[in-house]
């Protein structure tokens, strides 16, 4: 089978994680041309990808154009998620959409209404769930190791608003302290990843108490550079969730999932980038493991091994691309589809909806 034929929209920061599945998996995937309408930018990526310059373009009409094209991959400024998507759906186009979805609930749902509407596959790029090791906490949970989880957390520590760190450094503008362009602040930009995974591992949101901070002189347009959640989930089960841009901690992504029979926790590398924080092991305590020998009872938490099942590395971002394309060619529902991830939307701004609201809300009501 010939490998799907994508088009890249927005070649900016992130869209630079995309490219090792297009050079290393091109019999499943083929980046043929690049849009941005910074031309010097989307030039620059085509050279780095292999496409021809001819390929690239400022304005995503003349790539939607293109019926060679099969795909787009999505990786533009979050306030300009809905209208791209939405334009490649009604053009035919299977799509690929960096997280988050939208800025908006409604937003999101007009997506997931045109995608369906065009028949064309819809998947947001999630790519926590396409590490192999959090694909391995996913099958143990549903094989019921950690019997019925009653709590959760997630923490996002990510001092991009601390004075000397490289983004104040070198772009103390940078959208993602303004409201507008971002769709909120930290929890936007860096905790939508982490209520994901919440939501993979623990069912759907159901019910947000929450209280956000925006004071910090650098937040625009009312982005919050802190906040605290609680979430109700649909089993019953609850969770926190803590985020900030300017917190004084290491910057630090971690998780921690707790059942009747077990516990599973994220131990981040401080030392490490963010990108090396997202390949932390997980480790696991369970009834089932103290039975084990070498293992001493409740002190005895042992590293989560990887479930390569499906996937075609230890990339995640490769390995949600290539999911991506092998989900249109065999016409199955993506991991991280549009469907499934309405609810990460509806979590993450009701976390936005019951700070203003200043009691808890009702995700159904949003």
């Amino acid at each position: 089978m010939p490998p799907l034929r994508i088009g890249l929209i927005g070649s900016g920061g992130i869209s630079r994680a995309h490219m090792p599945a297009f050079l290393e998996h091109r019999d499943e995937v083929e980046l043929v041309a690049v849009c941005d309408i910074r031309e010097e930018a989307a030039q620059a990526y085509a050279a780095d990808a292999g496409v021809d310059p001819g390929s690239v373009y400022t304005n995503t009409a003349d790539l939607l154009a293109r019926d060679d094209i099969e795909a787009v991959d999505i990786a533009t400024i979050h306030n300009a998620h809905a209208s791209n998507a939405i334009e490649a759906a009604k053009a035919g186009k299977h799509v690929l959409l960096e997280k988050p979805m939208a800025c908006s609930v409604q937003e999101a749902r007009d997506i997931v209404n045109a995608c369906d509407d065009a028949g064309v596959t819809f998947m947001v790029a999630q790519m926590l769930r396409y590490l192999p090791h959090y694909q391995n906490v996913k099958r143990i949970i549903e094989a019921g190791e950690l019997g019925d989880i009653w709590a959760c957390r997630a923490d996002s520590w990510f001092g991009a608003a601390l004075a000397g760190s490289v983004t104040t450094q070198t772009r103390g503008d940078w959208w993602g302290f303004d409201g507008k362009k971002n769709g909120g602040g930290s929890v936007m930009m860096v905790s939508t990843h982490q209520v994901d995974l919440l939501r993979y591992f623990v069912g759907n949101v159901v019910r947000i108490t929450a209280k956000t901070w925006g004071d910090h002189p650098l937040m625009r347009n009312g982005a919050e550079d802190r906040a605290v959640a609680t979430f109700e989930f649909d089993s019953g089960a609850m969770g926190t969730l803590l985020s900030s841009y300017s917190a004084r901690t290491p910057w630090m992504y971690q998780s921690l999932i707790i059942g009747t029979k077990g516990t599973i926790y994220t131990t981040p590398d401080l030392e490490g980038n963010v990108v090396d924080q997202h390949h932390a092991p997980a480790r696991i305590a369970s009834e089932a493991r103290e039975t084990q020998p070498g293992h001493n009872g409740v002190d005895a938490f042992s590293e989560v091994g990887p479930n390569m099942e499906g996937l075609v590395g230890d990339n995640p971002f490769t390995n949600e691309i290539v999911h991506f394309a092998r989900c249109i060619r065999e016409g199955k529902e993506p991991i991280s589809s549009g469907h499934d991830n309405l609810n990460t939307m509806e979590a993450v701004h009701g976390v936005y909806a019951a700070a203003e609201a200043g009691h808890t809300i009702e995700v159904a009501d949003l």
